[in-house]
């Protein structure tokens, strides 16, 4: 006796052994874990190498074999399975959102190579980014404090006022360019960097594009930050607070859609 299996990522029709029923199985064709059905009770037999084997008594298994080209990589694909085999693209809607569920309980795990970076990690990034603009722009702050010594402000004329300036803005261009770079072509701040987190896209759940990572998550959130009159600091600290969601998606992420992922 065999229980009827369809694979809910494939489309492909499987048969389980009965005792495998209420277990978890790989299907052999797409390796998306199963959980076998106490149900369908089937007259058949199964292979022992993986505890299925496909249906071909009806006209359901016929339909499952059919191939179109994947709109996304262009590789013949089941012409109704929900999940690319070959890059992964999502092609059932339904399935995105719980693509979303599985990545918030992986967070909550603590697991998985697509698992939202923890508070921790997200801490310690804020942290780092803060420790090298301080290292990159101190030398020249640090001038321009031994500058004004003994006077409200620094005599614009003196040697060493002017190099207190040179030094404060090539610090500055110097963390703008690194940070800039990294957030291009790596999805990364310095801070992130080093701790081995990524900003991903909420949607595509791939790295996001330099639109998102800057204009949108530092650009537009500064300028909101600057709005006068405390808005900006209800702001702030609403970004803040908003971290401790199940996501850990601070509001930042919200408007940009994005999340932190843990990438080590």
């Amino acid at each position: 006796m065999a229980i009827r299996v369809t694979c809910d990522t494939c489309g492909k029709v499987l048969i389980a052994k009965e005792e495998n029923a209420g277990k978890k199985a790989k299907c052999p064709e797409c390796g998306n874990v199963l959980v076998v059905p106490d149900q369908e009770i089937l007259d058949a037999e199964v292979d022992d190498e993986y505890h299925f084997r496909s249906a071909t008594s009806d006209n359901e298994a016929d339909e499952s074999d059919e191939r179109v080209p994947c709109p996304a990589c262009g590789e013949e694909i089941k012409k109704n399975a929900r999940k690319c085999r070959y890059c992964d693209e999502i092609l059932d809607p339904s399935l995105k959102g719980r693509s979303r569920s599985k990545r918030r309980n992986s967070a909550r795990r603590g697991g998985g190579s697509d698992a939202t970076a923890d508070l921790g990690k997200r801490f310690l990034g804020s942290l780092a980014d803060g420790l090298a603009s301080l290292i990159l722009m101190a030398p020249g702050g640090v001038l321009l404090v031994m500058a004004s010594e003994g006077n409200d402000q620094p005599n614009p004329e003196s040697p060493l006022t002017i190099a207190g300036f040179v030094v404060f803005g090539l610090g500055l261009l110097a963390l703008l360019g690194l940070q800039v770079y990294l957030l291009a072509t790596h999805s990364q701040s310095i801070g992130k960097y080093l701790v081995k987190t990524q900003i991903y896209d909420y949607e595509t759940n791939a790295p996001a594009s330099f639109a998102k990572c800057f204009l949108l998550r530092g650009l537009v959130n500064g300028l909101i930050c600057a709005i006068p009159c405390c808005i900006g600091y209800v702001y702030s600290l609403a970004d803040i607070l908003f971290i401790f969601g199940e996501e850990h998606r601070c509001l930042h992420d919200q408007i940009a859609g994005t999340y932190v992922v843990d990438i080590s």
